[in-house]
């Protein structure tokens, strides 16, 4: 079922993400390794992927650039490894990711609500509304 949701969600027809961020391309999973990869809920694009280990880590593609930011700080009871609050930072800006993360019994988890906010430098703010699928290789 978690794979079966993951593919409808890759093959959606999408309309462009809104703000900085844009569709992240298909990611490799090295073997061992989990990442909770999150939707843009509106235009349904893959928008980033959370790492636990060997760092925290989300990366994103960001004015075009693919981007890896460190985890700054995480809160709240971490499932499989990833906090349900965490916030990444670079230099231009922070985002903060806020996830119900829920176990599915099968070897991963989903994210049906959450939001990922995007904060620039000068202060201002775009609230992202995502959904999200946790799985491990």
């Amino acid at each position: 079922m978690v794979i079966a949701a993951l593919i409808a969600l890759q093959v959606a027809a999408a309309a462009p993400a809104a703000g900085p961020l844009t569709e992240l391309p298909p990611q490799q999973l090295e073997p061992g390794r989990c990442a909770l990869f999150l939707w843009d809920k509106a235009s349904r694009q893959r928008i980033a992927m959370l790492s636990a280990s060997p760092t925290a880590s989300l990366r994103a593609r960001i004015d075009g650039q693919l981007i890896d930011l460190p985890q700054a700080s995480a809160s709240g009871s971490a499932v499989m490894g990833f906090a349900p609050n965490a916030r990444y930072r670079s230099a231009a800006r922070q985002l903060d990711v806020a996830v119900t993360i829920l176990p599915t019994g099968s070897g991963g988890a989903v994210v049906r609500d959450g939001s990922l906010t995007v904060t620039e430098a000068d202060g201002s703010a775009l609230v992202i509304p995502v959904a999200g699928i946790l799985g491990c290789r």
